[in-house]
């Protein structure tokens, strides 16, 4: 008895979702970038259509962070909640740019990041390394935090 199968044996092995890949720094007395551990526990929330969802829930000793993008919005809110109940928001404007992978993988989301402002209570300023964000693991943006 033989069996067969209809497995074309194409496997959907690639990631569908690209992150923003967002690390962490200083400038210290000398004017020299250092990467910087944020030293307390940090909360990251993403807020959509008002409502707000955590994303990274205290974490602590952390220098980068990688995050989903909206599909579905143009602007992408985060909000840094620290231990002494300050916070930041970090807007991140953004183009949608659909992705074929294949028939049967369907589409994954690039995305292109025009913009970024923030808010000062830590966050120093802000500066885009490289705007096109898919599935490799560049650093998208540099977050400067007040010493």
């Amino acid at each position: 008895i033989a069996v067969t199968g209809c497995d074309s044996g194409y496997e959907c092995g690639i990631e569908k979702t690209s992150y923003n890949r967002i690390k962490f720094y200083n400038i210290d007395e000398n004017k020299i970038e250092n990467e910087y551990k944020f030293p307390e526990a940090l909360t990251v929330s993403l807020l959509i259509n008002g409502k707000d969802s955590i994303v990274v829930n205290h974490i602590t000793n952390t220098s980068n962070l990688q995050l989903p993008m909206s599909y579905t919005q143009d602007c992408d809110t985060l909000v840094f909640s620290y231990e002494n109940n300050a916070t930041d928001s970090l807007f991140v404007k953004h183009e949608n740019i659909p992705y074929f992978i294949s028939m049967e993988c369907g589409l994954a989301m690039y995305h292109r990041i025009l913009n970024v402002t923030h808010t000062n209570a830590y966050i120093d300023s802000v500066s885009i390394i490289k705007d096109y964000v898919n599935f490799d693991y560049n650093e998208n943006i540099k977050l400067y935090f007040v010493q």
